[in-house]
């Protein structure tokens, strides 16, 4: 007998809730209640769908949900996952190649200059021996003229800025020029508006958490076809995907997730970090 099996079942009979109910209540199939609590992970549809409804039920049920994943975890014979590490510096190959062509643009700049200039005294130097050539011994070289003005830090060209506000192709007022309507433009704190749906033509859901300000808001299994309301945020929005190939993210009005395998697990944030 499965012990995580064991424990959905004694956590669910203790509370008076029947397998029917809690299907209902969880959107989680019956026959997949069953399976979890008999021990059966053959008949899950996955292994990223299998932790969904383990994390869902056992929230439900009101039982550590960690725990339960652990257990399934080795009941199952899986090994720790991978976690990905992001390194402090870059890899050496790489870290090989920019030096040696920077370099090398740099000396071969070193070198074109060094030729502009050894060119530019050659040529003054052969122009001022045929003046002295030419002139008579007792005259004295003409300086140079003086600048009849001194350039002032006044004098520095002013570059205006375009203020942010102002849309383009447009006239005093904000009425477009060419007839279209202006591209709306975000401020940096303007609220976030993130909508998030499954693909309707899909026939699986994708486990979902969601937050919003730092706040958890949303953590359930959610079906296909299915859409949450309009989450507003102030400072950022935050979402992880157990099955990212079918949940769509638009923020603003535009679509910015999800595109993966089926059964990748990707975690999306806005403003990006």
């Amino acid at each position: 007998m499965s012990q995580l099996g064991e424990r959905l079942r004694e956590a669910r009979e203790s509370q008076g809730i029947s397998i029917s109910q809690a299907a209902v209540e969880t959107r989680i199939l019956q026959r997949y209640i069953v399976a979890l609590e008999d021990g059966d992970f053959q008949h899950l549809p996955g292994d990223v769908y299998a932790r969904g409804f383990i994390r869902n039920y056992a929230e439900y049920l009101n039982i550590p949900a960690e725990e339960l994943i652990e257990l399934y975890r080795r009941e199952r014979g899986m090994s720790e996952p991978i976690r990905v590490v992001p390194v402090t510096s870059a890899p050496r190959v790489r870290s090989l190649m920019i030096p040696s062509f920077f370099g090398v643009f740099f000396v071969v700049l070193v070198l074109v200059g060094a030729s502009y200039l050894l060119l530019s005294t050659l040529n003054v130097v052969g122009s001022g021996s045929q003046n002295q050539v030419a002139a008579a011994p007792t005259q004295a070289p003409t300086p140079p003229p003086l600048p009849t003005a001194i350039p002032r830090a006044t004098d520095a060209p002013v570059i205006a800025l375009a203020p942010t506000s102002v849309l383009p192709n447009s006239a005093a007022g904000g009425v477009p020029l060419n007839g279209t309507a202006p591209t709306a433009t975000i401020s940096p704190d303007a609220p976030i508006i993130a909508e998030v749906s499954l693909d309707p033509s899909s026939s699986v859901g994708s486990w979902l958490e969601i937050k919003v300000d730092g706040q958890s808001v949303f953590r359930k299994v959610l079906g296909p076809g299915q859409s949450l309301p309009a989450y507003k945020a102030q400072r950022d929005f935050w979402l992880r995907a157990g099955n990212a190939s079918v949940v769509s993210v638009v923020v603003n009005g535009q679509r910015q997730c999800c595109t993966a395998n089926p059964g990748d697990v990707v975690t999306f944030s806005w403003p990006p970090r």
